[in-house]
């Protein structure tokens, strides 16, 4: 991988994130309330997410116009003729396989984004702790906005991800022995984080351990997108995450109550998002990942009105 590109992009990245990092340390530990001074740190900031921005952005260049001369030289180039094949045949062209350049960059460029994002969601945390010192209400509240916007990049970030990998047939899952349960208390918690606190995700969980084999970071966040989209579409009805254990199967639904039709009529594939040039399809994508994240596990989702709900089943047995 060219180091020049790491470098390019990983400092733009740091740029912005020390944008970020800088504003709250003026704002809770300096106690800078002056509006003048505000203004210029939102401006310094914006031009840090530029910054950033752009330095990405021309990392890419250089990978990309490498690539596109070689290709165009191929296409008006005649055909070698192929050792071994009677005249005028030539051998099957090779489908073009990805560079691992340019795979290796985009893990990277994924990792770049998390650490300063996770550095954002943990200060955060031990802001909101008071292990620094007690803050007030109105604080809390900035904090818990915060919080819940780097929560929500983290989710668009991975689903992103996630989508290009599955465009390109690449995407393959971290299973391993997980408890539901467990999963499942996690995801209220993440969802009251999430909504900053001003709603709850009830969770009714059975007694008895629910373990199967699963990707569990990407089922979580699955589960999540779909709770986030029933509370954005009935912004007054109450979230309940309900586990069900059966003999080979389980299932879990997410339902908001009371409520009565979603806004979104069918599921999304992301072939239909990738291929759709609606804004409002386009926005759907993390709910099209969710679904094949869902799929690749051997289960099944479905969704339907009065009151709104998703339900997940998975088997208990990966086939």
């Amino acid at each position: 991988m060219d180091v020049c590109r790491i470098v390019t992009a990983r400092f733009g990245v740091y740029a912005a994130a020390i944008a970020v990092l800088t504003g709250l340390g003026l704002f809770f530990l300096a106690g800078v309330r002056i509006a003048e001074s505000w203004g210029w740190f939102a401006l310094a900031s914006f031009g840090g997410v530029v910054a950033s921005a752009w330095s990405i952005r021309s990392a890419l260049g250089p990978g990309a116009d490498a690539v596109r001369p070689a290709r165009e030289d191929s296409e008006g180039a005649e055909p070698e003729p192929s050792v071994g094949l009677p005249p005028g045949q030539v051998a099957p062209s090779t489908p073009l396989e990805p560079e691992p350049d340019e795979v290796d960059y985009l893990m990277a460029l994924r990792h770049e984004f998390r650490t300063p994002l996770n550095a954002v969601l943990g200060f955060s945390d031990v802001l909101l702790s008071g292990i620094d010192g007690e803050v007030n209400d109105s604080q809390r509240e900035d904090l818990e906005i915060i919080r819940a916007s780097g929560i929500r990049l983290r989710i668009l970030l991975d689903s992103a991800l996630d989508l290009s990998q599955l465009a390109g047939g690449e995407l393959r899952l971290d299973v391993d022995r997980a408890d539901v349960r467990e999963l499942l208390a996690r995801v209220a918690v993440e969802a009251g984080q999430l909504w900053s606190n001003k709603r709850r995700a009830g969770c009714t969980l059975p007694d008895r351990p629910c373990i199967i084999d699963v990707d569990e970071a990407r089922l979580r966040r699955s589960i999540l997108v779909l709770a986030d989209l029933l509370a954005t579409d009935h912004r007054d009805a109450d979230i309940g995450l309900i586990l069900v254990l059966s003999d080979d199967h389980i299932a879990i639904e997410a339902i908001a109550d009371p409520s009565d039709r979603m806004t979104l009529g069918t599921l999304p594939t992301p072939a239909e998002v990738l291929a759709s040039e609606d804004a409002t399809e386009i926005r759907r994508w993390p709910v099209a990942v969710a679904s094949e994240v869902i799929a690749r596990h051997g289960g099944s989702l479905y969704h339907g009105d009065a009151p709104s709900r998703f339900l997940i089943r998975l088997p208990l047995e990966r086939t």
